[in-house]
């Protein structure tokens, strides 16, 4: 069986001059370096068997009287790349297809069936929300906001528009050598700023290149932008300092 892919899984790493740096030991970037079929079956598999056991547990909550009164919370800590960019079994990058992440709410008390949220959630705000559907307040050093808001439906003034993407330059895999990167995203762009290497930053216009196959750094026209995104990413990164006790 052919896997469908997205359209970024034939541009190996393209506008990506990190990723298309000389390593040695390491191949470049093409079709033998993705992901291959029968790995992305294997892993539908597996969530089929995930979504099976997930069924297994609403069934025996709702046959104790307990469903409609348990906040069923389903969501990953990481996306993975499944040939996009010409990346494969890796999960480290910026890109969105590992940024994002699935995130399922029931809790039919609070939150209506079939409610989709476009503001920006986090995994920190996991914590915080759980507490305040418990009815416990927030510790004051605990980073991330209660989602109940807007499981309610409502959109906080303050919430926020742009959120941090941080990994230290890795060894685990030989092309992650040097990759540390830290990176900014909003609705419409998203900048990657690699610690380690020079002159390999990237700048994508998530609107018009949702699949990140255009990288914008050098455009003239985007040199404001850039500026702003800098700017932010300074904002975050001195707002996620250590807390100091």
């Amino acid at each position: 069986m052919q896997v469908p892919r997205r359209p970024n899984a034939a541009s190996y790493g393209k506008d990506k001059p990190a990723l298309q740096r000389s390593i040695p030991g390491v191949a470049p970037l093409g079709p033998e370096s993705g992901t291959d079929d029968a790995t992305i079956l294997n892993r539908l598999r597996m969530l089929s068997s995930a979504d099976e056991g997930m069924g297994e547990i609403l069934e025996a909550l709702e046959e104790t009287g307990r469903l409609d009164n348990t906040v069923v919370v389903v969501s990953s800590d990481h996306g993975f790349f499944y040939g996009e960019h010409g990346l494969g079994r890796e999960r480290r990058l910026a890109y969105e297809e590992t940024a994002r992440v699935p995130l399922f709410v029931r809790y039919p008390s609070l939150i209506p069936a079939g409610m989709t949220i476009d503001d920006f959630v986090l995994s920190v705000d996991y914590a915080p929300t759980m507490l305040d559907l418990a009815g416990l307040e927030t510790p004051a050093d605990m980073h991330g906001r209660s989602l109940a808001p807007l499981l309610k439906g409502k959109s906080p003034a303050d919430w926020r528009e742009s959120f941090l993407i941080e990994y230290y330059s890795d060894s685990v895999m030989h092309r992650l050598v040097k990759m540390g990167y830290k990176a900014v995203r909003t609705q419409k762009w998203k900048y990657i700023q690699y610690i380690d290497l020079e002159g390999v930053d990237e700048l994508y216009d998530l609107e018009n290149d949702p699949y990140e196959m255009k990288n914008l750094i050098d455009d003239e026209s985007a040199q404001e932008v850039l500026d702003e995104m800098k700017t932010e990413l300074a904002r975050l990164l001195e707002e996620s300092a250590p807390v100091s006790y």
